[in-house]
Formats: C-alpha cells, sequence, structure tokens
C-alpha cells in the first residue's frame, strides 16, 4: 500500500518583495509632493495663475478709469482729461484759478487776496488778464457755458453786492442792487428804487420805469411801438441775493452766429476784425443797427442753451448798480465821463481804452439798449425804449437815460448783455 503526504502550501510576501513595494512608494511619493510642491509645481502654478488674473483684473480696471476720465474730461470741458487717475484741485481764491487756468464745472464760490467772495458760474474760468481783486475787476471767461463756439471766450466781469475790501485795506460803502440818479456834478447816487421793491411802479424823472414782469416788444405803429422788457426779473434780483452779485459783459456786444434775429446769439469780447460797413452782419465785429426789440431776443438767446447761466438785455439795475461799484472801487465821477470826449470815431469793442474795473466802453462808442421804459410822448408818438451811456456821435454820458422809438436803430447804437446764475 502506498502512502501519499500532502504538502500545505505556503502564501505570503518575501522580505525583499516589501522592500521593494516600499522604495517604489517613496519614489512615487516623492515625485508627487515634488510635483505640487516644486519649483514649477502644481501649487505654484495656481497661485502664478491667480496672480495673472488679478493683475489682468487691474490692468482692465486702469484702463477703464482712464477711459471714463478721460470721457468726463471731454465732457466737463475742465481741461483734465487723460486718465491721471488724481482728482484735480478746486481752486479757492482768484490767485490759484488764473494760475491753474482752472475751468469750474459747477458754481463755486472763491475769494481774492482780502478775503471778497466771487461766485464761479459752471463753464467758466478766470482769464490771466482779469484783475486780482474786486477793485481791480474779477473777469470770467467762458469755456464751455455755451454750446455755441462764437459764443465761447466771451468774457464777463464781477459787479458785487454789498461790501467789499478795497486794496488799501479800507472796506466800501455797501453796494445795493437798485436804480439810481446820479448827481450831474459829480457822480454821487441816489438809490431811487430797491430792488427788493421790484414789483411797485417807480418812475426816474417822472418817465422811466422797469417793468416787474416781461412784456415782448413791438413795431406796428410808431405811435404804440413797445420796448421790450427783462425776461426775468424776478430770477435776476434772487440770484443776485443768493451769489453776492452778477456779471456784466466786459465789452458791448459782438456778432456772434446766425442770419436772422431769432436765432442770433452775441458775444461779449475784443476781436481784431473791424469792418467799416455798419450794415453788415459780419461775424466778431461790433454790434450795431440793431432795434432795442432784436438787442433783447439776442441777449436772451445767447445763453438760452446753457445749464449754468442765462442772459439777458441790460436792465435798470444792473446798469446802474454797475456805476454804483464802479465808482465805489476809485472811478470818482465815472456817471459823467462823456464818450464822445474819448473817440469821436466808430470802433470795434473794448479798442479805444475807455475800460473801468475791467469794463470797456460803457460812456463811449455806442449807446447802449436797456429793458427801462419810457413813457414819453411827442407827437402823438411813443418813446418807449431807452439807451444808455456816451457814445461817439454825440455828447452823451455813462448815466444818461434816453427815449427812442421801437423802430430806431443806427450806427451808434447798440447794446451790452448780463449773465447770472
Amino acid at each position: 500500500m502506498i502512502s501519499i503526504k500532502r504538502v500545505k502550501k505556503q502564501t505570503g510576501i518575501t522580505l525583499i518583495a516589501l522592500v521593494i513595494t516600499i522604495v517604489i512608494l517613496i519614489i512615487l511619493a516623492a515625485v508627487a509632493i515634488n510635483a505640487a510642491f516644486g519649483d514649477n509645481g502644481l501649487i505654484q502654478q495656481a497661485e502664478k495663475a491667480r496672480e495673472y488674473q488679478l493683475n489682468a483684473d487691474s490692468a482692465d480696471s486702469t484702463l477703464l478709469n482712464s477711459a471714463t476720465e478721460y470721457i468726463e474730461g471731454i465732457i466737463d470741458g475742465n481741461g483734465n482729461s487723460g486718465g491721471s487717475g488724481e482728482t484735480p484741485t478746486i481752486p479757492s481764491t482768484v490767485e490759484e484759478a488764473k494760475e491753474s487756468e482752472f475751468v469750474f464745472t459747477e458754481k463755486t464760490t472763491i475769494e481774492d487776496e482780502h478775503g471778497n467772495k466771487i461766485t464761479i458760474p459752471g463753464g467758466f474760468k478766470i482769464p490771466e488778464d482779469s484783475g486780482d481783486t474786486v477793485q481791480e475787476g474779477i473777469v470770467i471767461e467762458d469755456i464751455s457755458a455755451s454750446t455755441d463756439e462764437n459764443v465761447q471766450g466771451s468774457q464777463f466781469v464781477w459787479i458785487p453786492v454789498g461790501k467789499f475790501i478795497k486794496d488799501d485795506g479800507s472796506e466800501s460803502n455797501e453796494i445795493i442792487l437798485g436804480r439810481y440818479t446820479f448827481n450831474t456834478t459829480d457822480g454821487t447816487s441816489t438809490l431811487i428804487q430797491n430792488a427788493t421793491n421790484y414789483t411797485e411802479d417807480v418812475k426816474i424823472d417822472s418817465l422811466y420805469t422797469e417793468f416787474p414782469t416781461y412784456q415782448e416788444g413791438i413795431i406796428s405803429d410808431e405811435s404804440d411801438g413797445k420796448n421790450s422788457t427783462a425776461k426775468d426779473l424776478k430770477g435776476f434780483i434772487d440770484s443776485v441775493n443768493a451769489n453776492g452779485g452778477y456779471y456784466i459783459g466786459r465789452y458791448e456786444a459782438s456778432y456772434a452766429s446766425g442770419n436772422g434775429v431769432e436765432n442770433y446769439k452775441a458775444a461779449s469780447k475784443i476781436t481784431t476784425e473791424y469792418s467799416t460797413d455798419n450794415m453788415s452782419y459780419k461775424a466778431s465785429t461790433l454790434w450795431n443797427y440793431i432795434t432795442q426789440i432784436d438787442a433783447s431776443q439776442v441777449s436772451i438767446n445767447t445763453y438760452l442753451d446753457s445749464t449754468t447761466v442765462k442772459s439777458d438785455l441790460m436792465n435798470s439795475y444792473a446798469w446802474d448798480t454797475a456805476i454804483v461799484y464802479i465808482q465805489e472801487a476809485g472811478n470818482n465821477n465815472y456817471a459823467n465821463r462823456a464818450g464822445n470826449s474819448i473817440s469821436s470815431n466808430l470802433a470795434n469793442t473794448g479798442t479805444i481804452g475807455d475800460e473801468v474795473c475791467k469794463i470797456n466802453d460803457m460812456s463811449s462808442n455806442v449807446w447802449e439798449w436797456t429793458t427801462e421804459n419810457s413813457s414819453y410822448n411827442a407827437n402823438n408818438s411813443l418813446y418807449p425804449c431807452i439807451g444808455r451811456g456816451g457814445n461817439f456821435y454825440s455828447n452823451g454820458f455813462t448815466a444818461r437815460r434816453g427815449s427812442n422809438l421801437s423802430s430806431t436803430k443806427g450806427n451808434n447804437v447798440g447794446f451790452r448783455f448780463y449773465i447770472y446764475m
């Protein structure tokens, strides 16, 4: 009988195999760690990707901000476009505004070196040839207040209401917005109507009245013609009280744009161009040979599209108060300065040397229409339109009032307009 011996099979891992397995695992772990944390590992690559994304976002943001600033600079007209990323410093003094040629984008109050306050409307700057103080005359220049390039560049002079400090440190008398008469010898002013009582029917020399509500002038008949009156007298007076003053044209009006009276606009700026043809409507020449009615419409239209200022033909409050200011600033008896003693010929505005407080030709060159009304009647004909100032043609003077027909126009008759905020 054969005997069979069963042998039990042994299973497991040898020591050598175990060592080899461990070594392989260590190698794989080293590779994985290096791939994750090495110089160019996955984590470092992810961090770099994150930095690249942040940098791209920052670049995009910078580019977008620059583009936004550039567009806003163009819209505001502030001369600061270009993507500097810095908010421009708004000047607080006349000196700073002149030096920087800063264009104010909104109404801003600044001071001269004596602490006198001046309110600057949006779209204007203080040009280099402005005075430094209220006594010298503060000039503003239109940069973007009008959309008409022919009107841009017009200059206006600040007429303060209240008291101001003079250059010698003394205080002026109080300037009251009102209608005045002036002594024909020394120019001393007498307040006849305070603007706070603008609704009252107050006549100067029993003839001259400033109507409180607007009437559009007409030329239908020499016997019943009407003058145009202030468009918004209350708005003007309220603005002066709120802002401490107003602005009048530095120069007599010159042609700006348009070829029909309804679309005309006036400029208040000096030009080198001069025309001997007084009938021409050539751009940039002195605007004369115009009726009071048309002068009113032109003045109103000049800043009709502006969001920062309004304009109108000079009213008696604006004219008389300007004379009071001029004389308070040291120009004694300017009320009686005669126009034909300065120039015997018609000249372009601002060229004959009649300048006080940076204001030109109130006493000379051409008579200037206003919105004041006259009840003067001669031979059954009304003369409702009032011209102020002197001219080259006859012996007029700054404070003079003269009545004329609604149809009157001539080479010695022009106008000036004012602006308010």
